[in-house]
């Protein structure tokens, strides 16, 4: 005797309402953080550009003041003087530890938000879809072990907005059915009717 063959999926979109749904609902959120995000970092990059700039700028003016303020002529070494002088400051302004340090600690506080948010919206949409489809498989559940302790009056009733309504209605027919089947049996006198209504189960 075989083992059963093992089920292959080969239509990964099956209800592509619901699934659609879902993929919008995380889409987009995604692509907002996304933006917020890109948004993020020109903002910081163009902010640690103007404080640098201006850092560079205002050393440059006062090395260039204090340099030929008593000058009326100065000479042309004095200028060579003064380039060398402003090219090793750049170079040393580039290579500066502290400089590098405060424009990571910008950039880490403008990521650093951006996935704070982040990780606040995903567990926000993580919460919501679980409420909306942990809550309609709990019932679910309730109402098959109700149907295996033998009880077919309850039906699977699931609130406005929850998933699996489809589900729920196919489990409603179920309980119907079955149950006008166990009442006909049940209550029929005629042998021959409930004998058509048993030859209606496969079992």
């Amino acid at each position: 005797m075989g083992g059963q063959r093992a089920v292959e999926r080969k239509h990964y979109f099956i209800d592509r309402r619901l699934q659609g749904r879902y993929m919008l609902t995380f889409l987009v959120p995604m692509l907002v953080m996304l933006v917020f995000m890109l948004f993020t970092i020109v903002v910081a990059s163009q902010s640690l550009v103007r404080s640098s700039s201006k850092v560079l700028r205002d050393e440059i003016d006062q090395r260039v003041t204090a340099a030929l303020q008593d000058q009326e002529a100065p000479t042309v070494e004095r200028y060579e003087t003064l380039l060398e002088d402003i090219g090793r400051f750049v170079r040393g302004f580039a290579a500066s530890p502290s400089h590098r340090r405060s424009l990571l600690v910008s950039l880490a506080w403008a990521f650093g938000i951006g996935v704070l948010i982040l990780i606040g919206q995903i567990v926000l949409l993580t919460v919501y879809f679980s409420h909306r489809v942990a809550g309609p498989i709990y019932r679910l559940e309730k109402v098959c072990n109700d149907l295996v302790d033998g009880d077919y009056r309850g039906k699977a009733v699931l609130r406005k907005g929850d998933e699996l309504q489809n589900l729920a209605g196919v489990l409603n027919r179920v309980i119907d059915t079955t149950r006008e089947r166990l009442s006909g049996l049940r209550d029929e006198q005629d042998r021959d009717k409930r004998l058509g209504i048993a030859s209606t189960l496969k079992l």
